[in-house]
């Protein structure tokens, strides 16, 4: 592979590094947040958790289909260069 081609990757696999990682920091808000919402005792507050916790799993759906993405883009690189 030339200096080019390597270029072109870099690029890609820093992306899915900071979105693995991304990823990780979401699974860390959702755990603590499942363990706020479950010392909560106020409704309001049960209701803030709940709607914190749909927001983290909606962000943590997106990423995790923006993973897959890269990862399909990658394969049908590797599939054209070789």
């Amino acid at each position: 592979m030339n200096i080019l081609k390597k270029a072109e990757n870099a690029p890609a696999c820093k992306e899915r590094e900071e979105l693995i990682n991304e990823l990780r920091d979401v699974q860390k808000l959702m755990k603590q947040t499942e363990m706020m919402f479950h010392m909560t005792v106020d409704d309001d507050l049960i209701e803030a958790r709940i709607y914190q916790l749909k927001s983290l799993a909606k962000h943590q759906d997106y990423l995790i289909s923006r993973l897959k993405k890269s990862d399909r883009l990658k394969a049908e690189n590797d599939f054209v260069n070789v």
